[in-house]
């Protein structure tokens, strides 16, 4: 049967598009949800989830200009459910950092690795521990230097919230925080923005009880939410 794959096309501003090119060829199954990033350098990587036949997995592959494209690599090993919606951020350098979904037998949580220009993939890491209740829709953003901000919704006290948790080179990911307001009306589909100095600002859609809203926090650097 029919499978869907990854592909991708390159646009150099001089010359024009290149040729689309197949960037996963491994037919085992479906290939889905494409997310890429790239450096000022041009250094791109792309993350996409995909199924090996029993469950969904999350895969990546790496550009770099005059070599090409490097192996696909699978960057989640963790084999206790599906992993998927992955999201991907990547600084000045080409270090990038990727989260996602993955059900870890006791319910659905969010997970990171992260790509070391120097040393590749690290281990897959669990960013929020808490399962009372089901997480879901991360975001990632990153600054320059490579400080990174997981955003994500999870069920807390019969309600979605927003958590959110950073990853500081050189310390790691820290502890998973309540950003949100803490009453028992539902929040949803966060996005995340990190500027240069590490700074981060959230936005979310919320209800009143009566209509969505727009509401947001913010991250300063040292200080906190």
């Amino acid at each position: 049967s029919d499978l869907y794959n990854i592909w991708s096309n390159r646009l150099d501003p001089l010359t024009g598009w290149s040729s689309a090119t197949l960037i996963e060829a491994n037919d085992v199954g479906d290939a889905v949800s494409p997310q890429v990033v790239l450096d000022g350098n041009g250094n791109a990587l792309v993350v996409w989830q995909q199924n090996d036949g029993a469950r969904e997995n999350i895969w990546a592959r790496r550009f770099v200009p005059d070599i090409g494209w490097s192996a696909a690599a699978l960057i989640e090993t963790n084999d206790a459910g599906d992993a998927v919606a992955p999201q991907v951020a990547m600084d000045s350098s080409g270090n990038v950092v990727a989260v996602w979904r993955q059900n870890d037998g006791a319910a659905e949580s969010i997970w990171a690795s992260r790509f070391d220009v120097n040393t590749g993939w690290g281990a897959v890491t669990l960013i929020e521990t808490d399962n009372i209740g089901d997480a879901w829709n991360p975001q990632v953003a990153i600054d320059r230097s490579g400080n990174a901000v997981a955003v994500w919704v999870q069920w807390w006290e019969g309600s979605l919230k927003v958590w959110a948790n950073q990853f500081l080179p050189g310390a790691g990911w820290g502890t998973a925080e309540l950003i949100d307001i803490a009453d028992a009306e539902r929040s949803d589909y966060p996005q995340v923005a990190v500027d240069d100095g590490g700074n981060a600002i959230v936005v979310w859609q919320k209800n009143d009880g009566t209509r969505e809203n727009i509401w947001s926090n913010r991250l300063i650097s040292g200080a906190g939410w």
